[in-house]
């Protein structure tokens, strides 16, 4: 089980992760996407495609493009369609079991 957290809110939380290139990627369906707000900012990726970004705004926090997720993947990487990563100040650890 994987949480991801800004501060002390909780944005995310899936036992359905992926890690790719040392990002963990979760299912849309476990991100609290009312913390999200899709930004202009876009990157490429040779083999994954465009990512698109997403500011995370919490009562305590602003952070600016600190999720992104790839909305249409290349063939590739198409097992990432549907799935968000963090970054910057978000902490995302993986839980035991009994947790």
């Amino acid at each position: 089980m994987f949480l991801a957290s800004v501060g002390e809110t909780v944005i995310a939380k899936s036992k359905n992760c992926m890690i790719i290139e040392n990002s963990i990627y979760f299912p849309r369906e476990d991100v609290f996407t009312e913390y999200l707000t899709q930004t202009e900012t876009v990157t490429r990726c040779p083999w994954k495609g465009i990512a698109t970004y997403f500011n995370i705004k919490t009562l305590e926090n602003h952070l600016q493009d600190g999720a992104w997720s790839y909305l249409r993947p290349k063939s590739k990487a198409r097992r990432i369609r549907g799935h968000i990563a963090f970054w910057k100040e978000v902490e995302v650890k993986e839980l035991c079991a009994d947790q």
